[in-house]
């Protein structure tokens, strides 16, 4: 487990060494399918580790924490009515025990200290220190979050992805230690997900956006997201990248 420390690292080496944090904490808990979770995140990580040029021997773990979704409801999700996916998701979108962990792995950041500032007094701020802790808030808190339950809601419903393994959610505060000697903290939320790229229902046009709403107020049908993270990866400088098996939404100064 990771030493809570700002001055402590450990080497990136392997899940098993991340905090463990469960949906429900007193049921499912699979070992074989929480395992197998550790594996589809630890994939996906190094994947984009790889394809960033980040070597693992630059890297090292300030905080993180493994959020695994481990409701035996998602192995069924493909059969689940829209308003049913709805109700589970907006019970589970500010969960508890994840919001508390992330905020506890936020006084971690080198931007701590401005963590607690109001949205007001960020406003009014030109100090960029100000608004990437900000950023950094809003991201971990929410962003991460929110795409991972749409992530693995898709997944879910579309391929009947959880039959083996728990939907899983890891998130990281790392220092990266690049090859000019600099070092810069990077924060990523990554999930074993949808792995690739897909619009949320694109509409090009005010006629089809209204047609699409008037067919979900109606039918209800397919699978139901929180969306709206595409603007708030761009009010946090954030970007999403999908890996084969998941998705990385990540931000670094």
């Amino acid at each position: 487990m990771i030493q809570h420390s700002q001055s402590a690292t450990i080497p990136l080496t392997n899940m098993q060494e991340i905090d463990l944090v469960t949906l429900h904490p007193c049921r499912n808990n699979n070992n074989k399918m929480i395992t197998t979770a550790r594996e589809t995140i630890s994939q996906v990580l190094h994947e984009f580790l790889g394809q960033k040029e980040f070597s693992l021997d630059r890297i090292s773990v300030i905080d993180g924490f493994l959020f695994v979704f481990n409701d035996q409801k998602f192995s069924q999700w493909h059969s689940l009515k829209w308003w049913e996916q709805r109700k589970r998701i907006r019970t589970t979108k500010d969960h508890s025990s994840y919001m508390e962990r992330a905020y506890s792995l936020l006084q971690h950041s080198h931007l701590s200290s401005y963590i607690d500032y109001s949205d007001e007094t960020v406003a009014k701020s030109d100090k960029p220190e100000v608004k990437h802790a900000w950023m950094r808030k809003r991201l971990v808190m929410k962003e991460c979050f929110w795409n991972a339950i749409d992530s693995i809601s898709h997944a879910a419903y579309y391929q009947k992805k959880y039959q083996d393994q728990f939907p899983a959610l890891c998130v990281l505060l790392i220092n990266i230690r690049r090859h000019d000697g600099r070092e810069s903290e990077l924060a990523l939320g990554i999930d074993n997900g949808t792995g690739f790229l897909y619009k949320k229902k694109s509409r090009d046009s005010s006629l089809m956006r209204f047609l699409y709403k008037m067919y979900k107020l109606f039918f209800r049908s397919g699978v139901f997201y929180i969306g709206g993270l595409e603007l708030g990866l761009q009010e946090t400088d954030s970007e999403l990248s999908f890996h084969g098996v998941g998705a990385v939404v990540y931000q670094g100064w």
